[in-house]
């Protein structure tokens, strides 16, 4: 047996979501080609659950504040001050472009 991680696919989730938000799409792609076969099974379910009526409407599906937390982490977890200036500044400016304040940590508690 392997002692090797799986990729979960709520962290699929988040990486594919960090790496649309931050324009790099080779390397959401490159993400996708090496982890996706360990994904695939739990996000088949998932689709497969949101062809059932109930889930249609289900809010998890555009939760914004999860994106804005992920990208509040992202931005902590930054090596150093001026990377996490980078990440706040490059936010911010895509914030500015949709017409959206920056998110803060008051938004999450």
């Amino acid at each position: 047996m392997s002692d090797e991680k799986r990729m979960t696919l709520g962290d699929m989730e988040r990486l594919t979501y960090l790496t649309e938000f931050f324009e790099l799409e080779n390397y959401g792609i490159a993400l996708w080609k090496e982890f996706g076969d360990d994904v695939k099974e739990p996000f088949e379910a998932m689709m497969k659950m949101l062809d059932e009526p109930e889930y249609i409407e289900d809010r998890w599906l555009d939760d914004e504040a999860k994106g804005e937390k992920w990208l509040l982490e992202f931005q902590e977890l930054a090596l150093t001050e001026e990377y996490r200036e980078w990440i706040r500044n490059y936010i911010d400016k895509k914030y500015e472009e949709r017409g959206l304040p920056y998110p803060t940590g008051a938004d999450f508690d």
